[in-house]
């Protein structure tokens, strides 16, 4: 298809993404399906619009999902893969998110080392101390949680070993390589990390520069399919996650689960919830 003057903007960039996918070789790739709505559009993409049926699509089943997103997984993947530790583990072993990942990865290390009775590099020491010149500290409500010796174990590795990891295990099988819907806005740490579709470990990245409004543009004029757990929350991942605090996106995600799964993400979560402030409503 040409570029036309008259030609919408949703036209234009499917025709532009078309043209990133035209540079990769199909069967050496996977989609990491998630079932969310960047990686939902992804496999819209290559299904309905490039009419693709040589790129594998792979889900993970972190038994963190809502109900609604695990089934997209299971509906539209070819394989399902599954961590080998499950949430509770990682709590027990690692800990458990609290603040956000960019500041666990800092506390983690900074727990680590004491607990082992080891000094902290002076990076990790400085980025707790609120010290570090020349880049980011961990806030203040972090930093005087962490200083008072009564924290809880906190990490940035539930994400790994709940996604990540399988994903590395299935790369290291399969030899595929990751085509992954992530985007450079979605977060700081991000922007740092995708500044283009290939990285050096050759994973795809496509649509790493999509906005929000474009996307939802996109969403509407082609009438994909949106799950109903986006007319109440912005992004989904794990259930009840500390991540979405800042948003308020845990409390309203915590209304849309099950009495069950309120319970386990609580019992999970809960040391996280009390320095945070998240409100837990057994009702």
């Amino acid at each position: 298809m040409n570029y036309t003057k008259d030609m919408r903007e949703e036209e234009f960039y499917l025709i532009d993404l078309k043209s990133k996918f035209d540079k990769i070789k199909p069967n050496t790739y996977y989609l990491s399906y998630s079932g969310g709505k960047d990686s939902h559009f992804l496999y819209w993409f290559i299904k309905e619009y490039l009419k693709r049926e040589d790129i594998k699509v792979v889900g993970i089943n972190t038994y963190m999902e809502h109900e609604e997103i695990r089934n997209r997984i299971i509906e539209n993947s070819d394989i399902v893969l599954y961590p080998k530790i499950k949430p509770n583990e990682i709590k027990e072993k690692y800990g458990i998110p609290c603040f956000s990942k960019e500041q666990d990865f800092y506390i983690y290390y900074y727990q680590n080392a004491i607990r082992k009775g080891k000094k902290p590099s002076k990076t990790i020491e400085e980025k707790i101390d609120g010290t570090y010149r020349t880049g980011f500290c961990v806030s203040k409500k972090a930093r005087d949680y962490v200083k008072s010796g009564e924290a809880h174990k906190i990490t940035h590795l539930c994400c790994y070993y709940l996604k990540k990891e399988p994903a590395h295990r299935f790369e290291k099988e399969s030899g595929l390589k990751p085509i992954l819907g992530v985007r450079s806005g979605e977060s700081v740490m991000r922007k740092q990390q995708y500044k283009s579709c290939f990285s050096k470990n050759g994973k795809f990245t496509p649509i790493h520069d999509l906005s929000d409004e474009l996307l939802d543009k996109i969403y509407k004029y082609y009438n994909i399919e949106i799950p109903e757990v986006y007319k109440y929350v912005e992004r989904t991942g794990c259930m009840g996650c500390p991540y979405g605090s800042y948003k308020h996106d845990t409390e309203k995600e915590l209304k849309l689960i099950n009495k069950n799964q309120r319970k386990f993400v609580c019992n999970l979560f809960k040391e996280s919830y009390d320095v945070l402030g998240i409100e837990i409503n057994d009702e």
